[in-house]
């Protein structure tokens, strides 16, 4: 694990949170940002952390599957992240 200052963690947080908000970054892409720069973790050492297969982190990263809520919750929350649905361009 790496061992950063509050600031910087609380910046990196905060560019994921923007980045999910405005379009620019997948929930995977956020997910591989949590695992390498909070966690300084390898795939398959952060996939053993959380209880998910190798497989599975590397696809979810990658955009390659629709993992199960679950999954995307809890890897979120390790990042001090919550899921959220927000409605956009809704028509009547």
């Amino acid at each position: 694990m790496t061992d950063l200052p509050v600031e910087k963690r609380r910046a990196i947080m905060q560019a994921i949170e923007d980045g999910l908000s405005n379009g620019e970054l997948s929930v995977g892409e956020a997910i591989k940002i949590i695992r390498s720069d909070l966690y300084g973790m390898s795939q398959a050492h952060y996939a053993r952390f959380m209880g998910i297969s190798d497989k599975t982190l590397r696809d979810i990263e990658k955009g390659n599957t629709d993992p199960r809520l679950s999954i995307v919750t809890k890897l979120l929350e390790s990042g001090g992240m919550r899921l959220s649905a927000k409605a956009v361009g809704v028509r009547v």
